[in-house]
């Protein structure tokens, strides 16, 4: 992962919720969709919307966040990467 555009980061993808990671693992080169995120610091808090975009030749996804005090935040993960951590903390149903 890399920051782009801030100095701190301030929130981090939510692995805990399976169809964020369905929806992030299925993206297509140059598609937008919604991400669930949630601050750095507080990882059980309530999910917040962010915006996550694979890039057209689909090696990297931006992730854009702006805060609740209206601070803009990107991110830029490898699509591989994300991807494969993406499908390794996914949440695993229990089978009964």
């Amino acid at each position: 992962m890399t920051r782009t555009a801030s100095d701190t980061l301030v929130s981090v993808i939510d692995f805990r919720d399976s169809a964020n990671c369905s929806r992030i693992e299925s993206a297509q080169p140059g598609e937008t969709i919604e991400v669930l995120v949630h601050p750095d610091q507080e990882p059980l808090s309530d999910p917040l919307y962010a915006k996550g975009t694979r890039s057209r030749n689909g090696t990297l996804f931006i992730l854009e966040i702006t805060t609740a005090d209206g601070k803009h935040q990107s991110l830029e993960w490898e699509y591989q990467l994300l991807q494969f951590v993406s499908q390794v903390l996914q949440p695993r149903t229990q089978q009964t």
